[in-house]
């Protein structure tokens, strides 16, 4: 089995996110359901932001770039031997975070900082060596979040005080550019090989100006911060992003979960950065309801709809959901729901531990759905 789950890039990153999902998002919703004694001295709310962003979406990255740089190229991206030690540089940070007392924190910053530049290393070797251009920005987006992750970890030790939100806030937006980038590039080529008929249609104009508009958001970000300047330019990238989603006809593909779930998640993109748009023009919404929005919608859904999707194609499987997962989709959608409202402030306050549980439950129904299919080899 371990021979099969080393063969390529997305097994055991997805199966890793996949478990990390319930396990963290588990013990998250113990401590605000039950005052369950977060790890170690890191604060509760950095110790859940960063283990969300460094930990479970750079797991998804990983095993999605790991396996994509493959068909870009041509090229195998990693052997056997490397994906195992770059899965368990990823795996022994977690544990230092998860369990402090095991490992000093120092070395949990080094192991932890050491992943997204090692992924880095490994696309770099490949891109450059097929001479694939178009796919060189993701080595300076890496080294990016490397750079904010290393922000949240002088916080930490520290040495920086009051960085690692700023850190945390560039981060979600950077992460938001690469769903836009790659979202943008994924859900109408996987609509129109499921559906022809639904014919999603593209614009290059459009294609780029939603991308370089939110890009242009975490770029001013970096330099105002939260601030009423930023609200146009979020104004700009969310209308710009509905306006490519529209042009998908998501409406049309509402019969198959594959698909529906992506447009969906694509959806809360224009929402969340709406809501941050609201908020900076003082609306009266929280900060939160955008990031919430973002992340637990667009992030989280996306998340789990491409690892369902990728695995599926990618290990010879027929492209239809197992019905578990189907209703996974469900659940992380009302998830979504429940968690934004509680940020907005109009729902009640059981949402906040319903919609971590939903979450989490959501993503232990591809678990188990997808382990034995993660774990064993390619079907005829």
């Amino acid at each position: 089995m371990l021979t099969f789950l080393f063969s390529i890039g997305f097994r055991p990153f997805f199966l890793a996110a996949a478990w990390m999902a319930v396990l963290w998002m588990g013990a998250w919703t113990g401590f605000l359901l039950a005052g369950v004694p977060s790890p170690g001295s890191i604060p509760p709310l950095l110790w859940h932001g960063h283990e969300m962003l460094f930990g479970f979406t750079a797991a998804v990255i990983a095993g999605f770039l790991l396996t994509a740089v493959q068909n870009w190229t041509g090229l195998r991206s990693v052997t056997p031997a490397q994906l195992a030690g770059l899965a368990a540089l990823w795996f022994s940070a977690r544990l230092g975070f998860l369990f402090p007392e095991l490992l000093p924190l120092w070395l949990t910053s080094v192991l932890d900082l050491a992943f997204l530049p090692m992924l880095a290393v490994v696309m770099a070797r490949v891109l450059l060596k097929a001479g694939n251009r178009r796919n060189y920005a993701f080595i300076p987006l890496l080294a990016a979040l490397t750079l904010l992750n290393g922000a949240v970890h002088l916080e930490l030790h520290g040495l920086l005080a009051g960085i690692a939100s700023w850190s945390i806030d560039v981060s979600i937006l950077l992460i938001t550019v690469l769903l836009v980038f790659m979202g943008g590039r994924v859900i109408p080529f996987f609509t129109e090989r499921r559906l022809p008929a639904v014919n999603p249609r593209q614009w290059p104009w459009l294609n780029w100006s939603s991308t370089l508009s939110v890009l242009g958001v975490a770029l001013v970000f970096l330099i105002v911060g939260r601030d009423p300047a930023l609200a146009p330019i979020l104004i700009i990238a969310g209308t710009l992003t509905l306006a490519r989603l529209l042009a998908w006809r998501p409406w049309r593909v509402l019969r198959e979960p594959l698909l529906w779930i992506l447009h969906l998640g694509y959806a809360w993109i224009p929402v969340g950065l709406g809501l941050q748009a609201a908020h900076l023009l003082g609306v009266g919404l929280p900060w939160s309801a955008g990031v919430h929005a973002l992340m637990v919608g667009a992030m989280s859904t996306l998340c789990l709809g491409m690892m369902a999707r990728v695995a599926l194609g990618h290990s010879g499987r027929e492209m239809v959901a197992p019905q578990p997962v189907v209703v996974g989709f469900v659940l992380i959608s009302v998830a979504a729901l429940g968690r934004v409202l509680i940020s907005l402030p109009v729902g009640p306050g059981w949402l906040l531990g319903a919609s971590g549980l939903l979450w989490s439950a959501a993503f232990l129904l591809y678990a188990i759905a997808y382990t034995p299919i993660l774990m064993r080899p390619r079907a005829a």
